[in-house]
């Protein structure tokens, strides 16, 4: 198993895909993040984008967007934290 880990992280970084395995990786970490801090906007919210450091949620309504706007960054702090860099500097939402 290490030696499969070994080789998958080389080519990973041989084909210069780390940001796209990261940004994956963000994607599925917003329901965590989300779950654990807002357990009320979990059904609520659905990651629809990630780009440059934007992350991208659509929401259900106006309330949940304007709390995530409010508690914007301790969630990227989190998503950060989780993902071992700094990726995400921005959360929009579109309800």
């Amino acid at each position: 198993m290490q030696r499969i880990n070994k080789t998958l992280y080389a080519n990973i970084r041989k084909y210069k895909i780390e940001d796209k395995v990261k940004a994956t990786e963000l994607l599925k970490l917003w329901d965590k993040v989300i779950i654990d801090f807002m357990p009320d906007a979990a059904s609520q919210t659905m990651v629809i984008a990630y780009e440059k450091g934007i992350l991208k949620v659509a929401v259900l309504s106006k309330e949940i967007a304007y709390q995530i706007h409010l508690y914007q960054k301790r969630l990227i702090e989190m998503l950060n934290n989780l993902l071992g860099r700094r990726m995400v500097f921005r959360i929009v939402c579109e309800a």
